[in-house]
């Protein structure tokens, strides 16, 4: 009888752990992080007994619904799916600095070149030259503007790089009281479960922040590594991390591990996941191309306009002084040179520039220049050398070999953009040669393309070219001397070096002219080079203005062409890295569901387990009563 209690007593607790577990995982269904319980029961078998006889049931434990696997998969997920997530709202914000076709720099652009159509039409116009200078500042404005944005854009990167940084380290310090929290508990058969919900939410949430992984023990307590293996929290010792600029580039990231002894690692981020890696990669990489796309648009088309400047003379008659005025390039050396070489930068040819910075290394015997945007390697014995438009020289010293330079081309452009007219008769409209045939000419001698170089002393020198027959002339006037006997072809080009006339010649680099002669001359027909008479009438330099809009600026492209690329590329890069986290979102979201199928709440089926176990509870207290009953109708048989 005395058995028949225990059994019934024994039934009556375990239903009633039972239905205490499954009141708590409904009152939990809906809470973060909770894992779903479950009560462990076991028979209990009274010592000595064999056969038929039993001594109940005892409530071993209630455990956590949970698999290790499925929850490693879901914070990997997690990290994969953040760092992706990360990128694509930047690159989504970033698309829109460019994506407005109104008010972007193209349109700027177009401005431009449309003020100078009005120009050409009516170059004495006080009121159009000050249109074009608006227009000039307006180019100017924009582009100073959009480089401003993409640089406040990284400044906000970093800052939510820091806040995710401070938060890992508040997450990897938690992790290390729950260590030892676990510690004091007396370990797994002890440690309440909510601890280890705890601790699972941790390891998720820091898996948002950095790849990490978790390596639990029997006892439940965790030890965390970044995926290179690099310890964060051993125990109850937990490491910080902290930003600290690139050894070569100041303006990049890197993360700093330093651990729990003092010693410290640098991490690239590049290697380190989660949204850290994908905001450095939109900081570092996305954003930097877009700059470096800007900048070499904007240097060729300030060098365009400013050299077409320098061939024309303003309303005053004085040769055009430049547009605008752009950033230099510099160099810096890397943090452990331990060499004195000085590197400088200069452009030589602002219109091949190319849209990247460069790297300058020294192995002990010659220089590698590496461009940063493709990885090209040059290598040379010596300095200076030009790549793409760009000077590099050694200023002073000499480098040790493993020393390393940082070159800013590009990106050095916008910074130190402006538009220096403020006076709209500088605008040198006029050309400062006119080309005149004789007005007694017999024949059908005509001057096409006549083209000027950037102005010097000699390029007005009036120059008389006399034909003294059909196929041959002769010139006068040239600071050289005079020219005889000279053959005539029709078709042919004469340049002019500001010092003698060439045929056939090339457009000298300065200081003089190129023009084509067609037609048959007669004998004695003449053709007078001479300086403009009114350059404030005149309009030939104007429309060499004009015709830029069409011109080869950026790198032989374009700039139109060059801005749709520029547009075209952040557009291209906001849609690969939209795709890239919907898919790593997917993949998370099919791991979350897999582990929720394991470790969630179902209500239905607690609902049904709840009505299970009350009906358990009220059978077990049947036999209690049962038992009761017996045992006092036996004590009154006794009587």
């Amino acid at each position: 009888m005395s058995d028949l209690l225990r059994i019934g007593s024994s039934a009556l607790n375990a239903a009633y752990v039972q239905l205490q577990t499954t009141g708590q995982n409904i009152a939990n269904a809906a809470t973060p992080g909770y894992v779903r319980r479950e009560v462990l029961l076991q028979e209990t078998v009274s010592a000595g007994r064999t056969g038929m006889g039993g001594g109940g049931v005892d409530v071993v434990g209630v455990r956590r619904v949970y698999d290790a696997f499925l929850q490693r998969e879901a914070a990997v997920s997690g990290a994969a799916s953040a760092q992706d997530a990360a990128r694509s709202s930047g690159l989504s914000r970033l698309d829109q600095l460019f994506a407005d076709s109104q008010s972007g720099l193209g349109a700027a652009f177009d401005d431009l070149v449309s003020s100078f159509t009005d120009l050409s039409a009516r170059p004495a116009d006080a009121s159009v030259r000050t249109a074009v200078l608006a227009r000039v500042e307006g180019f100017a404005s924009r582009a100073a503007s959009l480089d401003a944005s993409l640089l406040d854009l990284r400044q906000a990167t970093r800052q939510r790089m820091q806040g995710d940084v401070n938060q890992a380290n508040d997450i990897m310090a938690a992790l290390a009281a729950f260590n030892r929290q676990v510690g004091q508990s007396g370990g797994n058969a002890s440690a309440p479960n909510n601890l280890f919900d705890q601790r699972d939410t941790l390891l998720a949430d820091l898996n948002r922040i950095v790849r990490a992984n978790a390596t639990i023990a029997a006892d439940g307590t965790v030890n965390v590594s970044t995926q290179r293996g690099e310890p964060l929290v051993v125990g109850e010792q937990a490491a910080q991390f902290g930003l600290m600029p690139d050894t070569l580039d100041s303006t990049r990231v890197d993360l700093s591990l330093i651990r729990a002894n003092g010693t410290s690692t640098r991490l690239e981020m590049a290697d380190v996941g989660g949204s850290l890696a994908g905001m450095a990669r939109f900081a570092d990489t996305d954003i930097d191309a877009a700059r470096m796309r800007l900048g070499q648009i904007v240097a060729g088309v300030a060098q365009g306009f400013n050299a077409q400047q320098s061939r024309g003379l303003d309303a005053t008659g004085a040769t055009g002084q430049p547009f605008f005025a752009i950033g230099s390039p510099s160099v810096a050396g890397a943090a452990g040179n331990s060499g004195s070489a000085q590197l400088s930068a200069s452009f030589v040819d602002a219109s091949k520039l190319q849209a990247s910075d460069y790297t300058v290394a020294y192995d002990g015997s010659q220089y590698s220049v590496t461009r940063l945007s493709d990885g090209q390697v040059s290598t040379f014995a010596g300095l200076p050398q030009t790549i793409d438009g760009l000077s590099i020289g050694l200023n002073a010293g000499s480098p040790a070999a493993g020393d390393r330079f940082l070159v800013r081309s590009a990106s050095a452009v916008v910074p130190g953009l402006r538009a220096l007219q403020s006076n709209p008769a500088r605008i040198a409209t006029a050309s400062p040669v006119t080309a005149q045939t004789g007005a007694a000419n017999t024949g059908d001698l005509s001057v096409s393309a006549l083209d000027m170089a950037p102005i010097g002393p000699n390029t007005a020198a009036a120059v008389s070219i006399t034909f003294t027959s059909a196929g041959t002339f002769d010139v006068t006037g040239l600071p050289g001397g005079p020219l005889t006997g000279v053959a005539y072809t029709p078709g042919m080009t004469l340049a002019f070096d500001g010092n003698t006339l060439i045929p056939n010649g090339s457009m000298p680099a300065t200081n003089g002219w190129s023009m084509t002669l067609s037609g048959t001359p007669g004998a004695g027909d003449t053709l007078q080079l001479q300086p403009t008479a009114n350059p404030a009438q005149d309009n030939r330099n104007a429309r060499a203005l004009q015709a830029l809009g069409d011109a080869g600026l950026v790198d032989g492209a374009r700039v139109i062409d060059r801005f749709a690329d520029l547009v075209g590329e952040v557009g291209t890069r906001s849609q690969s890295a939209q795709s890239a986290a919907d898919m790593s979102e997917r993949l998370h979201g099919d791991a979350l569901r897999a582990r929720s199928d394991v470790s969630d709440v179902n209500l239905d089926e607690e609902a049904a387990h709840l009505l299970q176990y009350q009906q358990a509870y009220q059978a077990a207290a049947k036999v209690v009563a049962a038992a009761n009953e017996m045992f006092r109708t036996l004590l009154e048989a006794t009587r």
